[in-house]
């Protein structure tokens, strides 16, 4: 009887801490789920709260906490953001998102030489999807930073770099010819509106673009240098 009591016993005990696990990992994907849309639509409070709970029956979820680190960015808890972002960092160094937000971190701090050091890690970087669209965005945005600082040869340095990623878009070569203007270089802020207009010879932005450049640099026949 000692034995079959003991057995029971311990069947009982092994059922209910298998539903018990299993109820905690139900409902750490339930808050997780439900954080993540929160986060979907701008309400970074609810998904902190609801990201929270999620960790508290999934400690450890590298997913739940990347997306906590960007509800705790977006509702301006800096501090707890940088925290999670180092802290998944660590496990993964050449991430090129995780570098980006840290950088963002470090520019909002004013902290100009981290937030470099974090742009230039994001813009070589390992990315999930389209890297080379994505490494050339984190260029660009560090681009517009030291503009804003106004180091504009380190601007021009990062161009140089950046255009190597670039993809085949008019668009995208009007957005490199308006930082290279920016950086002071108008011979290849005149190439890169040329090319854009190669690609779409009725891209207004291209065409005034040119004509400006033109204008700056002195040509003598702008008719020959941008398309009417």
């Amino acid at each position: 009887m000692l034995i079959l009591s003991t057995v029971a016993l311990y069947a009982i005990t092994s059922f209910l801490f298998r539903s018990f696990s299993a109820r905690r990992v139900a409902l750490g994907h339930e808050y997780a789920s439900s954080g993540q849309q929160a986060l979907n639509r701008g309400d970074a409070e609810q998904a902190i709260n609801d990201l929270r709970i999620s960790l508290s029956y999934a400690p450890g979820e590298a997913s739940t906490q990347l997306s906590l680190a960007e509800a705790l960015a977006q509702a301006y808890h800096s501090d707890q953001a940088r925290a999670y972002f180092l802290e998944l960092l660590d496990q993964q160094p050449a991430d090129g998102f995780l570098n980006l937000q840290l950088a963002r971190l470090a520019r909002e701090r004013k902290d100009s030489a981290t937030a470099i050091r974090y742009y230039r890690a994001a813009g070589s970087g390992n990315w999930n999807g389209d890297s080379l669209s994505e490494r050339f965005r984190a260029r660009l945005e560090l681009t517009d930073y030291l503009v804003q600082l106004g180091d504009l040869r380190s601007a021009h340095a990062e161009l140089l770099i950046a255009e190597a990623d670039a993809p085949e878009d008019a668009a995208v070569d009007v957005m490199i010819a308006r930082r290279f203007e920016q950086a002071g270089d108008l011979s290849q802020a005149l190439k890169f509106y040329k090319k854009a207009l190669k690609l779409n010879p009725k891209d207004a932005d291209a065409l005034n673009g040119a004509r400006r450049v033109i204008s700056d640099i002195g040509e003598t026949s702008p008719a020959e240098e941008a398309p009417q």
